[in-house]
């Protein structure tokens, strides 16, 4: 499918649904933000605790393992949180196939019906992979972002047809799926500009429709790509 298809195909399976999709989407918003205030404010306690470090006058105060505990300590708290919004990718994944989960289900579906440990393992060390790519230079990355962009799809695909999956499995999969198709999934990126325009134009308001949107286009994306051969 073309991308001009995808999101035809995305508007086609919301128009009777935006509803439902407007509310999930509100009810990821409301979470995000209670989360993303203590995760801003555990920025900047890292940011200064890795300077009290650094600036320590003797090579013990660099060396000694609490001030990096202290540093560091609470990032493990904004990697959980960012994976328990792995549950709002799949809950347009399944969408797509038929199916509106609840709201509450639709929250923690990252949690449920097998899901959680293969997920975690693999959003894990999809972030420390991109995080070290980060360390080399911004734009690989990116790059790697885009390599593993398809994982907590394809770890739902596998959970659901009853396959093991370790902690790189999808990883992997998503890697070698996404050869010759980041740049397709880059410029749909940048194909919803203007929509991010109109969001901030109505105040953020828009992005309640243009988020389910974009979610629904990636999981038609992804299908697309992938088919079944992850659930058979």
């Amino acid at each position: 499918m073309t991308r001009a298809e995808l999101k035809t195909e995305a508007k086609n399976q919301l128009r009777h649904n935006w509803g439902w999709a407007v509310l999930v989407t509100l009810i990821f918003t409301v979470v995000y933000i209670i989360f993303l205030v203590p995760s801003v404010n555990r920025s900047l306690q890292t940011t200064n605790g890795v300077n009290d470090v650094m600036g320590g006058a003797s090579i013990v105060s660099i060396l000694a393992p609490n001030g990096w505990a202290r540093a560091f300590g609470e990032d493990v708290l904004d990697i959980l949180s960012g994976f328990f919004f792995v549950s709002f990718p799949l809950v347009f994944l399944h969408f797509i196939h038929g199916e509106k989960m609840g709201y509450i289900k639709g929250l923690f579906a990252v949690f449920t019906d097998g899901r959680f440990i293969p997920e975690f393992l693999n959003y894990f060390l999809s972030y420390i992979f991109q995080w070290l790519w980060t360390l080399l230079l911004i734009i690989p990355g990116i790059v790697k972002s885009y390599s593993y962009a398809l994982t907590p799809y394809i770890v739902n695909d596998m959970v659901a047809s009853g396959k093991e999956v370790h902690a790189t499995t999808a990883i992997t999969a998503s890697r070698q799926l996404m050869k010759g198709h980041k740049w397709e999934l880059f410029v749909l990126d940048l194909s919803f500009i203007p929509w991010y325009l109109l969001g901030i134009i109505t105040l953020g308001i828009g992005y309640l429709w243009l988020v389910p949107y974009i979610s629904t286009t990636k999981a038609n994306f992804y299908r697309n790509l992938a088919g079944d051969q992850f659930s058979n």
